[in-house]
């Protein structure tokens, strides 16, 4: 570790085994690059932890393969199960089908079609439900019947995967002054907040992003403790679960310097800039789920970024990163992104 974190917040979480999962879990998913981003301010120089780049096509591979490598005999015999939108389920399935573990996962119906026959793909058992709120009773029924839960984001494993990302980041630019982190659970804001402060400890300013209609970690930090939001208003897939985990806003309380909330339109409108090529800047273009953007839409748009902006050059830009967490769309979506200049609810 490069910086002292004793009796700091975070130092209760020192049983959490980033580290350990980064051996686990190395060389069987990918070192994502962290490249600049596309930006027309001089004063901001953003680069995005490219985890769309990821084994399939999200950083939840991380947690679903450190989860499944460190099941005992008697539970891979039992098979696992989960609750997702998509992108856990997809990379739960992936990471039990190389372990020849049974996995069962259980989706709300409104889930992007893609997403469900992914997880099929890969050797899945898929069980859809009415609503999100619906898929975690179903799975609590699977968990009852013998099924070992793995949580996509509200365990310990998962959070340790998550936490990769951190550690990563934090040697590839340990420089870096700002990160922010896309939120919908709260494992990867955890994991990657966690693996920061202890690779760079308060140098560091760590933020969570989620989007305004699903406020979920926003009301989970002021309350210490799970929200439900009964009234989720925004279109955002994958980061829109009734509540955020217990256990990721434990660990966010001790490590992230606050949230910022951006809208629909300009996680969109952040996903667009991400998708489209900008040869003038260099920027190829990637594919990005509008969910993969609300890091990237925040540092480009949030009031607190702007402040932190003040004073800054091109000769002295504020140095931001952010994670680019999923590249997992609905094909139409994606077609829409890459063409339209509106507003649409992905």
């Amino acid at each position: 570790m490069q910086a002292s974190y004793r009796d700091t917040p975070w130092q209760r979480f020192d049983a959490f085994d980033l580290e350990g999962a980064a051996r686990r879990i190395e060389g069987r998913v990918v070192a994502t690059p962290l490249l600049a981003l596309p930006c027309s301010d001089p004063r901001l120089d953003v680069r995005g932890k490219l985890e769309n780049r990821q084994a399939t096509g999200s950083f939840k591979a991380r947690g679903a393969l450190n989860n499944i490598l460190a099941l005992s005999a008697e539970e891979r015999a039992r098979g696992v199960v989960a609750a997702s939108s998509g992108n856990h389920g997809k990379a739960l399935a992936w990471a039990a089908r190389q372990a020849g573990v049974a996995a069962t996962i259980v989706m709300p119906k409104d889930a992007y079609p893609n997403k469900i026959e992914a997880c099929r793909a890969e050797g899945a058992e898929v069980v859809l439900s009415e609503t999100r709120g619906g898929a975690d009773e179903l799975t609590a029924r699977f968990v009852a019947e013998g099924r070992v839960l793995v949580h996509p984001y509200d365990r310990r494993g998962t959070i340790e995967g998550a936490g990769t990302v951190g550690l990563e980041l934090a040697r590839a630019w340990p420089e870096v002054e700002v990160v922010i982190a896309c939120v919908g659970g709260g494992g990867l804001a955890a994991g990657t907040s966690l693996g920061l402060r202890r690779a760079l400890g308060r140098r560091v300013r760590v933020f969570g992003s989620e989007p305004i209609g699903a406020p979920t970690m926003t009301l989970g930090l002021a309350r210490g403790a799970p929200v439900t939001v009964t009234n989720i208003t925004t279109g955002v897939q994958g980061l829109c679960p009734p509540y955020s985990g217990a256990l990721n806003i434990d660990v966010c309380r001790a490590t992230l310097d606050g949230m910022l909330t951006p809208d629909d339109a300009e996680i969109l409108a952040a996903q667009r800039l991400l998708v489209r090529p900008d040869p003038a800047r260099g920027w190829a273009g990637e594919v990005v789920e509008p969910a993969g953007a609300a890091a990237y839409a925040a540092a480009l748009t949030a009031p607190l970024i702007r402040d932190l902006l003040e004073g800054r050059s091109a000769a002295d830009p504020l140095r931001v990163a952010v994670t680019v967490s999923g590249g997992n769309p609905d094909p139409a979506q994606l077609a829409w992104a890459r063409e339209s200049e509106g507003s649409h609810a992905g």
